[in-house]
C-alpha cells in the first residue's frame, strides 16, 4: 500500500500540474475538465454506501481482482461503470475542479485511514476493501494521466 500512497500523494499531484484546460486527450472523447470530474466521481464511488449491482458475473470476479493487483494497465477506451452516471456533476470551472478532485482524494484517504476495514461495491469489480480501492484508484489515475500524456505510456 505504501506504493499507492506515494503515487496518490506525490506522483499524481505532480503530474496533474501539467494538465491545462485545453489539454487534448490521446484517445477518447473526454475534455480535461470532464476527466477531472470523472476521477472525482471515482473517489466518491469508493466511499459510497450504495449497494450497486455488480455487472460482472460472480465466477469472473476473482480474475477481476487479480487484474487490480497486477501491473497490467487499464486499456484505452474501457467503458466507465454505469454508477458514474448516478453521481452528481459539479458545475465548476477548470481550476475549481482540480481543487475538488484533490479534496475528494484527501477525503477518501482520510476515511480509509479512519476506517481501515472499509469496503464498498464497485459495479465491475465487486466488493473492494481499502487496499483494493487504493490499487484500483492508482491504476485508474495512471490510465487518465496517460490519456492526457501527463505520464509516459
Amino acid at each position: 500500500m505504501k506504493k499507492e500512497y506515494h503515487f496518490l500523494l506525490i506522483d499524481f499531484p505532480a503530474a496533474l500540474k501539467g494538465l491545462k484546460e485545453n489539454s487534448l486527450a490521446e484517445w477518447g472523447e473526454m475534455t480535461a475538465i470532464q476527466m477531472l470530474e470523472h476521477l472525482r466521481k471515482g473517489f466518491e464511488l469508493s466511499l459510497s454506501k450504495e449497494k450497486y449491482i455488480v455487472k460482472t458475473p460472480a465466477e469472473h470476479l476473482p480474475k477481476m481482482k487479480d487484474f487490480i493487483q497486477s501491473d497490467k494497465a487499464l486499456r484505452p477506451g474501457a467503458a466507465k461503470p454505469y454508477s458514474y452516471d448516478t453521481l452528481a456533476d459539479l458545475e465548476l470551472d477548470f481550476n475549481e475542479m482540480k481543487v475538488e478532485l484533490m479534496r475528494g482524494m484527501m477525503k477518501m484517504l482520510t476515511h480509509f485511514e479512519n476506517f481501515p476495514d472499509h469496503s464498498s461495491i464497485h459495479p465491475s469489480f465487486g466488493e473492494l476493501n481499502v487496499q483494493e480501492w487504493l490499487r484500483l484508484h492508482s491504476k485508474h489515475l495512471q490510465h487518465h494521466l496517460r490519456q492526457f500524456t501527463l505520464i509516459e505510456a
